[in-house]
């Protein structure tokens, strides 16, 4: 389903929440040491990363690459959701392999790419990935997990893939792995 409207609020409510959580951080950091000085100053670090993923900018994208991003977790449908969208991606969302299913089929016409967790309920991401390349062979599709590479292309090597992202994965490396995928999917239509 396509995210309703408000994202802009979203985001700008969402930099307010982390740069008041970067203050206290900050302030607790100043305060202590030692050990607790140290994990308090990585997590502003990780805070101010954050900040900077979703700070709003000016993007250069063509509206009409459209992006299915598909996981299991509401946090990382949202946070992607957001990353594209920032970059003028129009993003949709499923929950699992057989509602990515449902919503590609509703808008096939504008996914150039997919982005797609491995580990999933109902149906996961490899029988996700085996329909999508039976359906629709010039699709272009990402893999996400935390598992490693090697044992990705060892075990699911014949199926053709994209990329694949590790998880945790940064905003750079989705935007650019989305942006080389699409760009492809352009080569190839």
């Amino acid at each position: 389903m396509l995210l309703p409207g408000g994202t802009e609020l979203l985001t700008e409510v969402l930099i307010r929440k982390l740069k008041g959580a970067e203050r206290r951080v900050a302030f607790a950091a100043s305060q202590s040491s030692g050990v607790i000085a140290s994990e308090l100053t990585e997590a502003l670090r990780e805070i101010k990363a954050v900040i900077d993923t979703v700070q709003p900018e000016d993007s250069s994208t063509d509206k009409t690459d459209a992006v299915l991003f598909v996981d299991d977790e509401e946090i990382i449908r949202k946070i992607g959701t957001l990353i594209l969208e920032k970059q003028g991606y129009s993003v949709l969302t499923a929950c699992d392999g057989i509602e990515a299913i449902e919503v590609y089929q509703q808008s096939s016409y504008s996914i150039r790419c997919v982005v797609l967790d491995l580990v999933m309920p109902r149906m996961d991401g490899m029988q996700t990935l085996r329909h999508f390349r039976r359906s629709s062979p010039e699709l272009g599709i990402i893999l996400t997990t935390g598992y490693g590479e090697e044992e990705i292309r060892k075990r699911f090597g014949g199926l053709k893939l994209q990329g694949l992202l590790r998880k945790p994965f940064s905003a750079g490396s989705l935007l650019k792995m989305v942006s080389e995928t699409i760009e492809n999917s352009r080569g190839e239509g």
